[in-house]
């Protein structure tokens, strides 16, 4: 139980006339739970309609974070971009009225086959395990997914969408399973549990045709409500937009979602013919009644304040493990029902467990009215790209609740408290890998120093070899340097000095902060990451390069990384065609997407290459690319769109193993050998995947170029396509170039700088 905290402090409030206090909005004892491998990949119509229509408890089980997708709104990848869809991710579940639970397996990219997904999250017992301890806990009357755990035919889903169908069959017996996993018992709130129903949706992901066995209409309109549940989740579903959802999230509109009955507990009664309810027939859940402040806001039971600019604010949004944190009112008048002054209660809950009650004696609201203590082993939530993984439940760490003294039901006001839980010193590097070059190096980093003791920090740089803490290899390097304090975050810069000659090998790199004066022990706050010397990479003198950025910087950073000089190409330089002395121009991944200009401009670029031009474009997906391809979902309405100067039609194949096997089917080819002379180990090296949305249909006139595939496919032979159009030359790459430019993988420099090298190499 919390413990009591008597505090001789005035509480200013102003309630409306009546001062009546809210009541808690009780669910029906039932309980729904969606699994999904990604952010997006909730079933947001069935969540919505259980949670709005039904009065249902609704849970969205989140596999992964999303962190291996691609980014639509800016350049953040793999832990950053993790945040970001997870913040997105909370922000749709606040609309569907569903809390959101993640599992934190990482998101590696596309895979074609459940066994490699699991071989990455540690086998199918540790996925199915980490699955039954959510059930035992939430206690769900229904399990629904989207995911099938097909691995054969055209409709072969993900391979991480398998691993949730997989162990969703398997974790929905064992979850009452006395035998499995019965260390797990031993925590708070978790018990033996058994689902009553296993459903899978059979829209869009299944590979059957099996008739629905129930049918739920999510079109129908909420009693109560102007709007369906298929209108909440289309305004959820907008919410994505790292993902592109907000483009086009209409399209996500149904009504009815249908399910077809995968598993049954033993002794639930059969559905009916012609069922519109997952839950038909099921008796009532005791666990629904009993639900933690956090569930009850999430899931949208305690959103009316009757309070003036409702709530509780801080000085600061973020406090340290062991801090007293003082809190003030956004208000003030005295709260005096029936005209007696009454003090009331404030019930923090999450990482802090405690009752603050404040008595009703007049103050002004600029003071602080009571003052909160952070524990001192408080897991901190910021940097959030980095914590996110400490917590399955992501919303702000600590809840309060305003209610009378010795009256729980009655809540005046309640929610997440703005505040996240910090270290004393943090300290970020930039993304991915960091390049060293002979000679002069920077680093830059943030620092941030909350510490209230601290008057500065000093900043220890090591980067040394494989085995760097074996005392018999010696550092690259190692050098100090001392930060002085000041507010909020501040950006700096560690100058350092290589030798001439830098073996190319990945070096760990380390910073290592402590607070001046260092209190001992003390352990440092680090951030590591993997270094690596720039590729040994030619291209001819004076080539210029024009580029067509979309959102992402990691393409244009390593064409002057090569020595390319790189013109920018704004929508201007298109409707002008300001292609002179541009011997190449590269067009950006996702551009089609993102760039309206290029859409209208692209004949510009045709005609510039009929002339004598040479155009590269890397990878689009293929309803950006593919006209008049009205549903992103259905693969019948797909047509050329006319952006490449040959018919070229992108499909949905892909290479998922990084390290697949290929072959070069024209090793005789000036792009093999000129500038630089490419070998077998051009390959080595690669992550997430070899390439993605490969032409499905293409012109004669296209070379291909190289053969791959994953294991047990058929080679694909048209990831990247070369065609000579007039003068010039057009090339399209579905190859993952970004992703491997960011971690500098040097084969994937040689090649590509062969590629943009083309026009001066070739004897034209």
């Amino acid at each position: 139980m919390p413990t009591r905290l008597f505090l001789p402090l005035a509480l200013l409030l102003l309630f409306v006339a009546s001062a009546c206090a809210q009541s808690i909005d009780k669910p029906t004892p039932l309980v729904v739970m969606n699994l999904a491998a990604h952010p997006d990949d909730e079933d947001g119509l069935t969540l919505a309609h259980y949670r709005w229509a039904h009065d249902a408890v609704a849970y969205s089980v989140i596999y992964t974070r999303g962190e291996g997708g691609q980014n639509e709104i800016g350049p953040d990848l793999y832990e950053k971009l993790g945040a970001i869809r997870t913040e997105e991710t909370e922000r749709a579940g606040r609309i569907l009225g569903s809390q959101v639970r993640f599992l934190n397996f990482y998101d590696f990219g596309y895979s074609k086959f459940a066994t490699e997904a699991f071989d990455e999250w540690g086998g199918r017992d540790a996925v199915t395990a980490r699955l039954v301890r959510v059930i035992r806990e939430l206690k769900p009357d229904v399990i629904f997914t989207n995911h099938d755990t097909l691995t054969v035919g055209p409709r072969t889903q993900h391979g991480q969408h398998q691993v949730v169908g997989i162990s969703a069959y398997d974790a929905f017996a064992l979850a009452a399973d006395a035998s499995y996993h019965p260390e797990q018992l031993a925590e708070p709130g978790v018990d033996l549990w058994q689902p009553k129903r296993l459903f899978l949706r059979t829209w869009r992901f299944s590979g059957g045709d099996a008739e629905a066995d129930v049918a739920v209409p999510v079109g129908d309109m909420i009693p109560g409500r102007d709007e369906s549940a298929s209108d909440l989740a289309v305004r959820a579903a907008a919410e994505h937009r790292s993902q592109g959802f907000d483009k086009f999230a209409p399209r996500f509109r149904r009504e009815t979602t249908q399910f077809q009955l995968l598993r049954t507990a033993p002794g639930v009664p059969p559905l009916p013919e012609g069922a519109t309810d997952l839950a038909v027939g099921l008796a009532p859940n005791q666990y629904a009644d009993d639900l933690p402040l956090a569930t009850l806001l999430d899931t949208g039971r305690l959103t009316a304040s009757l309070l003036d600019n409702e709530g509780l604010r801080t000085e600061n949004v973020r406090a340290l493990p062991g801090q007293t944190v003082p809190l003030y009112w956004r208000f003030g008048t005295t709260f005096s029902p029936n005209g007696q002054p009454t003090p009331v209660e404030i019930v923090f809950t999450g990482a802090v467990d405690t009752v603050v009650t404040v008595p009703p004696e007049a103050s002004s609201n600029t003071e602080p009215i009571a003052f909160l203590r952070i524990p001192p082993d408080a897991k901190p939530t910021l940097p959030k790209a980095e914590r996110q993984y400490d917590r399955f439940l992501s919303t702000p760490p600590i809840q309060y609740a305003i209610r009378l003294p010795g009256q729980p039901e009655a809540i005046y006001t309640a929610e997440h408290l703005a505040l996240d839980i910090a270290a004393p010193i943090t300290v970020e590097l930039p993304d991915g890998i960091v390049r060293l070059q002979p000679g002069e190096n920077t680093l830059d980093y943030r620092i941030r120093i909350d510490d209230p003791d601290a008057t500065g920090a000093t900043a220890q740089l090591v980067l040394a070899p494989p085995g760097g803490e074996n005392i018999r290899v010696r550092p690259l390097f190692v050098g100090e340097q001392t930060v002085g304090k000041r507010a909020g975050w501040t950006d700096e810069t560690f100058a350092f000095t290589l030798p001439d000659e830098i073996p190319r090998i990945d070096y760990e790199l380390r910073l290592e902060v402590r607070p001046v004066p260092t209190p001992t022990p003390y352990t440092p706050t680090t951030a590591i990451r993997t270094a690596r010397a720039l590729p040994e990479v030619d291209v001819p003198d004076g080539l210029r390069v024009g580029f067509v950025k979309s959102y992402d910087e990691t393409t244009e950073y390593a064409l002057r990384t090569m020595g390319a000089t790189v013109v920018p190409l704004d929508s201007a330089a298109l409707a002008s065609s300001s292609f002179a002395g541009l011997h190449t121009i590269v067009v950006d991944i996702r551009a089609y997407l993102v760039r309206s200009d290029l859409r209208r401009y692209n004949d510009r670029l045709l005609d510039w290459v009929r002339g004598g031009g040479h155009l590269i474009v890397t990878y689009q997906k293929t309803f950006e690319w593919n006209e008049q391809y009205d549903d992103p979902f259905d693969e019948t309405k797909k047509n050329p769109a006319g952006f490449a100067p040959y018919p070229l039609l992108l499909g949905r194949d892909r290479v998922t193993y990084e390290d697949a096997p290929v072959t070069l089917l024209e090793p005789e080819h000036v792009l093999f050998s000129k500038p630089n002379v490419i070998t077998p180990d051009a390959w080595d090296g690669w992550i997430q995947e070899r390439g993605l949305y490969f032409p499905a249909g293409y012109d004669h006139r296209y070379t291909e170029l190289f053969s791959m595939h994953d294991p047990g496919e058929e080679p694909l032979t048209s990831s990247t396509l070369l065609a000579e159009v007039g003068e010039g030359t057009y090339l399209y790459t579905a190859l993952g170039w970004y992703r491997q430019f960011d971690i500098y993988n040097p084969g994937a420099y040689r090649l590509f700088a062969n590629l943009v090298s083309l026009p001066l190499v070739d004897g034209r």
